[in-house]
């Protein structure tokens, strides 16, 4: 004797295939070298930077509206041996740049880093600027929405020159600045 399925059974059967045929072609899509899950993706503000065994990361500067702020990054040593951190400059042949990416307007303003000190970066640890200790590592003349070139000097890691965004000191504030404007929002 033949046996014969109800046609709710059959339509779940159907659908339970379909479902199986449709999950191994959506999954075949992105499972190639141009997957969107296969792209460097940064999801911070500062920049990423590394030489040898020393990575920087989330490298910025947080300044007011006159172009006075803080250097703020994490620097890595991923290697077996010490290196130091020796210096930090601006690039003197390179100018501030707009967001953009264009050329700002007016003559750019000169771009100072003080406060370097030598900083000790042991195997294996992190450090965090604005430091724990001490005075930050100060930027003066790089106003917010502008990139400034920097160049990282290490005692043994070969030199970094990165380019660096500056944000307002403001910039994960949640709340609204004093200055802003005082419409509601609809």
């Amino acid at each position: 004797m033949p046996i014969t399925l109800p046609p709710s059974a059959v339509r779940r059967a159907a659908a339970a295939g379909a479902t199986v045929t449709l999950s191994l072609a959506l999954a075949a899509c992105g499972a190639n070298f141009n997957a969107q899950t296969m792209k460097p993706y940064q999801p911070a503000e500062g920049t990423n930077a590394t030489s040898g065994s020393i990575a920087v990361r989330n490298l910025l500067v947080l300044a007011d509206e006159d172009g006075s702020g803080e250097l703020h990054a994490a620097v890595v040593n991923t290697g077996k041996t010490d290196d130091t951190l020796v210096g930090i400059a601006s690039d003197p042949a390179a100018t501030p740049q707009t967001g953009d990416g264009a050329e700002p307007a007016a003559p750019p303003a000169t771009v100072t880093v003080g406060n370097v000190r030598p900083m000790t970066l042991a195997p294996g640890a992190s450090l965090t600027l604005p430091p724990t200790s001490g005075k930050p590592f100060t930027v003066t003349g790089g106003k917010p929405g502008t990139m400034i070139t920097l160049t990282i000097t290490f005692a043994k890691a070969a030199p970094i020159t990165a380019h660096v965004p500056v944000l307002t000191t403001d910039h994960f504030s949640p709340t609204p600045r004093d200055d802003a404007p005082a419409e509601g929002h609809g």
